[in-house]
């Protein structure tokens, strides 16, 4: 939009409005304001910038309220509510003697988010190393997902299999009944089942509500891993979330069944709400899937209460701490499926990582342009590679780094360099110069014209009489000019001339070098059709010499507007005289001031310096001179471990998602760094003697 068009040209604002957006669609979709902004923070930046605290928290309250009006306004809702509504008792929501249940839901949702994230990015690798089924898939598109949404149909068909996992009932109605606070079954006999509503989806005669539950948990669990790897928009939060209610639900009537009297505290009877344990198991398992602790906020917003703060809490942290030691979270695994960049997280400990510097892991063959260079050197650099930015130099000799520019820039560059317009003008240029030139010897010619204005020119004679003498006419053939003048351009057609269009030149110019009056008449051949009679003496004469206008073909000199009329030939040749001219940067712009780093930059520094500004790339100078670059995926392969120096390998932090293939050998270290244990007594490292070619570019 180009309201919005200034927002989107700043990277920084990019991460901004994708923070703004992630709590927007969360605090609709769970009318959950504070919790989708406390989420975006969490998912989407490493350093959050408090700037943009009050803009998320703004855009995803106004959002959440029109959301909940319009579902008063089409009369859904009497006023506007929790999402999912609970009544926990207030007084005594738990007892102390619950917390191990609760902790050990905290525990068994770490390893079962784990799980899922693996088994969903199983099942993408599976697909993809199968090549034949691979190219199947991409040339039918639409294949896949009608397989797996036949094979999810046909799963939880209700007359079918889906009897046994409530299949009749919708995601949000699941959900509703999940969270109940009445207690579903009594010593897990099916015949003591207390339903009502929609509870009585996970009634079955034959099978008790534990298999129902059960059953609904494993097979929503590898149906909804398989459901994501569809190429279609859709969120895994949600069918995460009802999973762990569902398993929450199931430790609940567990310990219904165990203690169907409730617990004993001071002679009071506490019966077990299994609804608790669901929101319990809800915000735990979404938790772990995304690496996230502000579920537990949107589990107190969508439900309406706070009753279960604790156990939720406690829950979800050690939700938490399981799978992030096991499993990067399910937006950093598709992150790494799509092989997109990423910046992983340094880990703690393993302080060999410190002695990576910035030369051992930085690419010295960098793609650069020269201050002075030509639009050939800049099309060739714009056709070998694809970087979005290039850096800038001073000279070849010197390698002053003295800013970037992005890829759009140059290409504009080259484009008005070589473009239409520019030709046109250049046409323009040469039928000017083309004019000049025949109005010099036009002027040339019209002072040395004595034999040559006698045999070659054409005159015309003009009467000037009284207001009531007869004249006429002569009808006049198109009449050729004075002096043949030779044109670059060609005219294969004229224009035939009529006596008002005719320019003249005065008899005073021309005819006192013309003696011979006889020659006009024999050579112009005009008989006159006026008789005699009607021939007066005129009381003066005026003989002029027509002059046809200058022709030039399909476009015009004087105007803007011209046609191009070049041969392809003639492209070619003028667009490599165009690609020899040196580069203007004046309209150009330039970042005077790209992200840079020392060549002795260590690891952890320039993994802080990417993680709070957001960078994907940074120059490496020594003294101002350019020496290499280091981006994203080298800064990767160096936390990952791919990376030695001295002997010391890196382990990665995110072991499970180094490919075996990556690591090195000692002699992959650099041979800069090589130079540097040789002089491992000096305390500071010390320049090479620069060149005579250096000094002179200094």
């Amino acid at each position: 939009m180009s309201l919005f068009g200034g927002i989107y040209e700043n990277e920084s604002r990019n991460i901004e409005m994708l923070a703004a957006a992630c709590a927007v669609g969360v605090g609709c979709c769970f009318a959950a304001p504070i919790g989708g902004v406390l989420f975006s923070i969490e998912v989407t930046s490493t350093f959050f910038a408090v700037r943009n605290y009050w803009r998320g928290f703004f855009a995803a309250t106004f959002s959440a309220f029109i959301f909940r009006v319009l579902a008063v306004w089409n009369r859904d809702e009497e006023t506007i509510t929790a999402l999912f509504k609970t009544r926990f008792r207030l007084d005594f929501p738990f007892d102390l003697q619950e917390l191990p249940a609760f902790a050990v839901i905290g525990i068994a949702s770490g390893f079962g988010g784990a799980l899922f994230v693996y088994l969903n990015r199983l099942i993408v690798q599976f697909i993809r190393k199968q090549k034949a089924i691979n190219r199947f898939l991409m040339k039918k598109r639409l294949l896949y997902p009608a397989l797996v949404t036949l094979l999810v149909s046909t799963l939880t068909f209700p007359p079918g299999f889906g009897q046994f996992m409530a299949g009749k009932l919708t995601q949000k109605e699941s959900l509703v009944t999940l969270l109940d606070n009445r207690t579903w079954a009594k010593q897990g006999i099916a015949e003591e089942f207390d339903y009502i509503g929609h509870s009585a989806a996970w009634k079955h005669p034959q099978v008790n509500v534990f298999v129902t539950l059960v059953l609904f948990i494993v097979m929503k669990f590898w149906m909804s891993a398989l459901a994501t790897t569809i190429p279609v928009p859709c969120g895994a939060f949600m069918p995460v979330f009802v999973i762990g209610a569902a398993f929450g639900r199931l430790v609940g009537e567990s310990m219904a069944a165990w203690f169907p009297d409730g617990i004993h505290t001071d002679g009071t009877i506490y019966p077990i709400v299994p609804g608790g344990y669901a929101v319990v198991g809800a915000a735990a398992l979404s938790g772990a899937v995304t690496h996230t602790v502000s579920t537990a906020v949107i589990v107190f917003e969508l439900t309406g209460q706070i009753s279960h703060i604790l156990p939720v809490m406690i829950a979800v942290i050690l939700a938490n701490a399981v799978a992030q030691s096991l499993q990067p979270s399910l937006y950093d695994s598709i992150i790494r499926i799509k092989k997109l960049p990423y910046l992983p997280e340094l880990g703690w400990g393993h302080h060999e990582k410190y002695n990576i510097r910035v030369e051992d892991i930085m690419i010295r063959d960098v793609r650069y342009i020269t201050l002075n260079c030509c639009y050939r050197d800049l099309h060739n650099v714009l056709l070998t590679g694809h970087l979005k930015t290039l850096a800038l130099v001073e000279s070849i000799e010197s390698m002053i780094l003295l800013g970037s520019i992005e890829r759009a820039q140059l290409q504009a560059l080259l484009s008005m360099q070589l473009g239409r317009s520019r030709r046109l003008e250049f046409i323009r240029e040469r039928a000017m110069e083309e004019k000049k030139r025949l109005s010099v010897v036009s002027n040339l010619g019209s002072e040395d014209c004595t034999q040559r204005a006698s045999q070659e020119v054409r005159f015309q004679i003009s009467t000037e009489e009284s207001s009531f003498s007869p004249t006429r006419t002569v009808p006049q053939k198109p009449l050729k000019p004075a002096l043949k003048r030779p044109s670059v351009v060609e005219r294969p057609t004229e224009i035939p001339t009529s006596p008002n269009d005719n320019s003249g030149i005065a008899l005073k110019d021309l005819f006192c070098a013309s003696p011979d009056t006889e020659g006009p008449e024999k050579n112009n051949n005009v008989e006159s059709p006026v008789s005699p009679e009607l021939r007066r003496p005129s009381k003066r004469v005026r003989i002029s010499i027509v002059e046809p206008p200058t022709i030039l073909k399909s476009y015009f000199v004087d105007d803007v507007e011209v046609e191009d009329d070049m041969t392809i030939r003639e492209i070619a040749e003028w667009e490599e005289r165009q690609l020899d001219e040196q580069v203007n940067f004046t309209n150009c712009k330039i970042d005077p001031a790209p992200f840079q780093l020392v060549e002795r930059t260590s690891l952890h520094k320039t993994h802080t310096i990417f993680s709070l500004l957001g960078l994907d790339h940074a120059y490496v100078t020594s003294i101002g001179r350019l020496i290499g670059v280091v981006s994203l995926k080298e800064l990767r392969k160096a936390i990952e471990g791919s990376v030695t120096v001295k002997g010391v390998k890196v382990r990665p932090p995110l072991a499970s998602f180094r490919d075996s293939g990556t690591s090195s050998s000692e002699n992959e270290a650099t041979e800069l760094h090589k130079l540097w244990d040789r002089h491992k007594s000096l305390s500071l490292p010390r320049e090479q003697t620069p060149s005579e070619s250096d000094e002179k570019s200094q």
